[in-house]
C-alpha cells in the first residue's frame, strides 16, 4: 500500500492544526454553554476523535503496539463477552470509544507521526489549562465588579476546576524550581503570582483528591530538586503561607472543603461520600473476581441504596464509579488490575530513567502522574473516554514512553 506524502513542513503544520482543534473542543466540553455544549457532549465528537489515528497513520506505514495494553483491551474484551452488561450503561459502545481515544492519545497504537501529533496535543493541552485558569481569574473579578463573582464560568464543575488548577500549580512549580522561569525579575514574580492563583482556585473548588495529590506531587518535586534548596524553600514557603491565609480568611473560599469534612464528621467517616461508592465496587468484585462484571459495568448501586442489585435498565439512575483503579477492578477482575498497576508501575520506571539521563522534563511528568493517580483513587475517569482527565491520564502516559529530551 502506498503511502501519501507530504513535505515534512506541511505534515508538522497539519498535525498542530488538529491537535489544536482536539484541545479546543475537549476543552470545550468543560464548560455548559448551550448549544455548543450538546454538541460537544455528543457521540458524533467522540466519533471523530476515533479516527483521527487514521489519518495521521497515513503519514507512515510503519508502527508499533503496545504489548501492555494491547493486553489490557484483550481481557476489557473478555470482560464483556463473558457477562451481559445493564443496557443503559451502553457498555460495549463505551468499548469502541475507549480503545479508539486510546489510538489517538495512548501508546496504544506509536509511529513518528503520532509521536509529532501527541507532541502537539500535549503542548496545547497544557496551554489551555493555564488559560483556563487565567481566564477563570479575569472573569471572577469582571463578574464580581458588577455583582457576585462567578468561578464557574469557563469550567462548569468545581472539583474539575479545582483539578485543573492543581496541574498548573504544578506545572508552575516545576518551572520554578527547574529553573525555567529565571528569565527577569518580572517573569519570575508573574509564576509566583500564577502559583497563587492556581492555590487558590484549587482550595476553593474542594477536590480533596486533587488538593491530596497535589501536596504528594509538591513533595516529590521538592526531592527531586532537592539540590536547589534555596528554589525549594521559597516555593514551600510561599505555598504554605499562602494556604495559611486561605485558612485564615475562611468559610468564602474554603467552605466546599469544610462541608466535606462535616459530613465526614457526621458519619464518623472522612472519606464517607467515596466509602459508600467503594464499598459497592468491592462488592461487585467478589462477585467475579477473576474477569470482573464487564467493561463500564455495574451490577450494585451505592450503599446508600442498601447495596441494592441493578436488575435492567433504569434510564433514571446512574452509579458513579467513585474510584478508576476500584472501577478497574470490579470491571476487569484482578487480571485487568493487575495489567493497569503494571502499567502504571512501568511508567514510574520509565520516570526515572529518563530523569537519570538528565532530561528534565521527566520530573514534570512524574508529579503529573502522581496527581492523577491519586485523583483517580477518587474519581472514576480511567474508563471513561468523555472525561477530560481521562485525556489528560492517556496523554501524559505518551509523552512519558515518547523518546527522551523531547516535549
Amino acid at each position: 500500500m502506498k503511502s501519501i506524502t507530504l513535505k515534512p513542513d506541511t505534515l508538522s503544520r497539519v498535525y498542530a492544526f488538529i491537535a489544536l482543534i482536539v484541545v479546543l473542543i475537549e476543552v470545550g466540553r468543560l464548560s455548559y454553554y448551550e448549544p455548543i455544549g450538546e454538541f460537544l457532549k455528543s457521540n458524533s465528537v467522540f466519533s471523530i476523535f476515533c479516527v483521527i489515528p487514521v489519518f495521521v497513520l497515513i503519514g507512515s506505514e510503519h508502527f508499533k503496539v503496545n504489548r501492555v495494553l494491547m493486553l489490557f483491551c484483550v481481557v476489557a474484551t473478555i470482560s464483556l463477552i463473558l457477562n451481559s452488561p445493564v443496557v443503559n450503561y451502553m457498555s460495549t459502545l463505551r468499548f469502541c470509544f475507549f480503545c479508539g481515544m486510546l489510538c489517538l492519545l495512548s501508546p496504544l497504537i506509536d509511529n513518528a507521526p503520532l509521536h509529532q501529533f501527541r507532541q502537539y496535543l500535549w503542548r496545547f493541552t497544557l496551554l489551555m489549562c493555564q488559560v483556563l485558569i487565567v481566564g477563570t481569574l479575569a472573569l471572577y473579578i469582571v463578574t464580581g465588579l458588577f455583582g457576585d463573582g462567578e468561578l464557574l464560568l469557563l469550567v462548569s464543575h468545581p472539583m474539575m476546576l479545582s483539578l485543573i488548577a492543581a496541574i498548573v500549580a504544578l506545572l508552575v512549580t516545576w518551572r520554578i524550581l527547574s529553573g525555567n522561569a529565571e528569565n527577569g525579575r518580572y517573569r519570575s514574580i508573574l509564576n509566583y503570582l500564577f502559583l497563587l492563583v492556581s492555590l487558590f482556585i484549587l482550595v476553593w473548588g474542594g477536590a480533596r483528591s486533587a488538593i491530596i495529590g497535589f501536596i504528594i506531587s509538591e513533595i516529590y518535586l521538592f526531592i527531586v530538586f532537592r539540590r536547589e534548596w534555596k528554589r525549594v524553600a521559597r516555593v514551600l514557603l510561599t505555598i504554605v503561607s499562602f494556604l495559611m491565609l486561605i485558612v485564615v480568611v475562611g468559610r468564602d473560599i474554603t467552605w466546599r472543603v469544610e462541608c466535606k469534612f462535616e459530613l465526614g464528621q457526621e458519619h464518623n467517616s472522612v472519606v464517607f461520600s467515596r466509602q459508600q461508592l467503594w464499598e459497592s465496587r468491592l462488592e461487585e468484585f467478589v462477585e467475579s473476581p477473576i474477569i470482573g462484571i464487564g467493561f463500564a459495568n455495574v451490577t450494585r448501586y451505592s450503599t446508600l441504596y442498601d447495596n441494592e442489585e441493578v436488575s435492567g435498565a433504569d434510564h433514571e439512575r446512574t452509579e458513579e464509579p467513585g474510584s478508576s483503579w476500584l472501577s478497574v477492578l470490579s470491571n476487569t477482575g484482578i487480571v485487568g488490575f493487575l495489567i493497569l498497576a503494571f502499567w502504571n508501575y512501568r511508567l514510574f520506571v520509565t520516570i526515572r530513567h529518563r530523569r537519570k539521563s538528565g532530561d528534565l522534563v521527566a520530573s514534570q511528568y512524574g508529579a503529573l502522574l502522581i496527581l492523577l493517580i491519586v485523583s483517580g483513587v477518587f474519581e472514576g475517569w480511567i474508563l471513561y473516554a468523555g472525561s477530560f482527565v481521562f485525556f489528560i491520564y492517556w496523554l501524559l502516559t505518551a509523552r512519558i514512553t515518547a523518546p527522551a529530551l523531547t516535549r
